[in-house]
């Protein structure tokens, strides 16, 4: 492979501290070390999930530097106490890898990001998972392509290929996509289904009759204002319910940003929740000091929370599973078919990083990465996952099914939005005023014709960076 230039540190400062505010959407507070926080070592393995890993075939590697940093809000390497994941079991155990996590507040990450660079102590790698990193991140050249160091047509990563090229600019790739990840799906408590004399959307999902129009039939039996009955709840249904038509509010097609807001599939899903809110459906927020209250599930009040896969596996958090009910009560399915789409479309983010400019040791980074695919690839390493939900997070058998059935779907036809990946205002321009006609009774059409121009100044602006 030829060589590529790399940004150089100072350079790469200068563009990133240009794009710290257009990168920070997420409002954070407090202050970030300096240096990298190694998290305390992860719980071992099992003896027979230590020798289960032994069995996964991952691509060779001679690492002369085994240490890599990882800068996010969360850790990579889980402290004691959590249980170890495969890739990282693969990285220490067959390459004597470490990771440094260097955790900040979410909204410091960029900040951060640009700091480390300027100084010329950039971490190794970034979480693609948020997807707010892509494509700006690549235009702005706060990160490096990745195509030097992963080989996107082999064994590991070949099979990936459709997931991983519309990550691609100025014909680089530049985030490693190990694989696709729900976004949103819906959380419910059987027992007040079955209390309720509904049927159980697992079973509807599995008759192929789970569609926005059973949901809303379940919807209108179930929702009583005078008793505080509600049907659904929370900050994704909006996305949730517009992305499940196939189409992304912000698309990337042949390396083109994508403007989807006059598309009329979008117009359906705004009018779907417009009725919810005008039928007194959904939980008022609004009267609640704008709090979500997901345990409300849990106690028969509200009869779905849409949220994100991770829910699932906590425990204890805000929106953790605890706040469902009984642990084997517990059910979830995706966001029901759009019935005017053409296939179901599962809303969808990525499971992948990328490689920061300036990174000291993008081989480690790249080795990691195959660490990523080998286990992803391997039964050995789902055999591994589902030992651990089952112990850790309490997992049923229905629930290890369910997730089985809603990744393959999500293999087939993941949606992916690229409303957060192009630019501050872009995203203050839709993010909000999106979720109006759910939180707020407001006509998409008139809210859709108030924010075209500003949102189609930011996808003509991102287009002619990907052209130059």
């Amino acid at each position: 492979m030829k060589t590529k230039k790399l940004l150089s540190a100072s350079a790469a400062a200068i563009m990133l501290l240009g794009m710290l505010t257009a990168c920070s959407q997420t409002e954070g507070g407090g202050s970030a070390s300096t240096e990298p926080t190694t998290t305390a070592p992860p719980s071992t393995m099992a003896d027979e999930q230590q020798s289960q890993a032994e069995e996964i075939a991952v691509k060779e590697f001679e690492l002369e530097n085994k240490e890599i940093t990882f800068l996010a809000s969360w850790a990579r390497n889980p402290a004691n106490g959590k249980n170890k994941d495969v890739a990282i079991e693969l990285f220490q155990t067959r390459f004597g890898g470490t990771i440094k996590d260097m955790v900040v507040a979410d909204s410091e990450r960029y900040d951060r990001l640009a700091t480390l660079v300027s100084t010329g102590s950039s971490p190794d790698f970034f979480s693609a998972g948020d997807m707010d990193a892509f494509p700006k991140g690549a235009i702005n050249q706060m990160f490096q392509p990745l195509d030097n160091y992963i080989d996107f047509n082999d064994q590991w990563f070949g099979s990936r290929k459709s997931i991983n090229d519309p990550f691609v600019y100025n014909g680089e790739h530049y985030v490693s996509v190990i694989s696709p990840e729900v976004d949103v799906l819906m959380i419910y408590n059987k027992a007040v289904l079955a209390e309720n004399g509904l049927q159980d959307p697992a079973d509807l999902l599995k008759e192929g009759n789970w569609n926005w129009t059973t949901c809303k039939q379940m919807m209108n039996e179930f929702c009583d204002k005078s008793e505080d009955n509600y049907a659904t709840d929370g900050w994704w249904i909006t996305k949730g319910f517009c992305n499940s038509t196939g189409v992304p509010f912000i698309g990337m097609e042949n390396g083109k940003v994508v403007n989807n807001l006059r598309d009329s599939l979008i117009g359906e899903a705004e009018e779907f929740l417009y009725n919810l809110n005008k039928e007194e459906m959904a939980y008022p927020v609004w009267d609640y000091g704008w709090v979500s209250n997901p345990g409300n599930v849990g106690i028969g009040k509200t009869l779905f929370y849409p949220v994100g896969y991770w829910a699932l596996t906590e425990v204890n958090s805000e929106y953790g599973l605890a706040k469902y009910g009984n642990i084997e009560d517990v059910g979830f399915v995706p966001i029901p078919k759009c019935p005017s789409a053409d296939e179901y479309y599962i809303p969808a983010r990525v499971n992948g990083y990328m490689l920061c400019s300036g990174a000291p040791n993008p081989e480690g980074f790249a080795c990691m990465m195959y660490c990523e695919a080998a286990a992803n690839d391997s039964d050995e390493a789902e055999q591994i996952t589902k030992d651990q939900y089952y112990n850790e997070y309490g997992w049923t058998d229905s629930m290890w099914e369910m997730r089985g059935i809603i990744y393959d779907m999500l293999d087939e036809h993941p949606v992916f939005d690229f409303s957060s990946g192009i630019s501050e205002a872009l995203f203050d321009a839709l993010d909000n005023p999106t979720k109006d006609a759910y939180h707020n009774g407001a006509s998409w059409t008139q809210t859709r014709e108030n924010i075209l121009n500003s949102v189609q100044t930011e996808v003509d602006k991102a287009n002619g960076a990907l052209d130059s």
